[in-house]
């Protein structure tokens, strides 16, 4: 089995004419919202062995934020191909990945975390699932797993929705 955790970054600042989207920090809202992504985690036991994480400030701090609430530091890189990336070169990422790793977070952008999630998920007629496709909101966090021993083996439309939730909602 393998679990795939898919975390959007928290709210950020508005962007500003000196600034490149990039580099876009955290609000005080978003900030918020991470400690309840958190927490909400360390209640239900999620604790991804490793996380993949955008280089872009704001799903840096959201990573650090979300992981000191959570009380939990799993090993992390940030890869630069998650930012602004498309579902296909996601989901290739994935099949690279060493099939000693059994739960794994991707911290990334909208519109690919919101397309991912629904891509992978496996159509169902679920409130949680209907939930899902309504919208993506800033500091979303969706837990997919899959029957596979392989990341290779993973494929569109076979993982088994197990959680999505909001800051909102919790």
């Amino acid at each position: 089995m393998k679990t795939l955790y898919l975390l959007r970054h928290a709210k950020a600042e508005s962007a500003t004419v000196k600034e490149d989207d990039i580099n876009r920090k955290l609000s005080a809202r978003g900030r918020e919202a991470c400690t309840t992504i958190g927490i909400y985690m360390k209640t239900k036991g999620y604790a991804p062995s490793l996380v993949l994480c955008s280089p872009a400030t704001r799903t840096r701090e959201t990573l650090e934020y979300v992981m000191e609430s959570a009380c939990i530091s799993p090993p992390h890189t940030f890869e630069k191909s998650i930012y602004l990336a498309t579902i296909d070169k996601i989901i290739d990422i994935l099949h690279c990945f060493d099939d000693g790793v059994d739960s794994l977070m991707i911290v990334g952008h909208n519109p690919a975390m919101h397309h991912l999630a629904l891509t992978l998920a496996q159509p169902e007629s679920t409130g949680l699932h209907a939930l899902l496709e309504l919208k993506y909101p800033t500091g979303a966090l969706t837990v997919l797993r899959f029957p596979v021993n392989s990341w290779q083996d993973i494929m569109r439309g076979e993982g088994e929705l197990l959680d999505f939730m909001t800051p909102s909602a919790f």
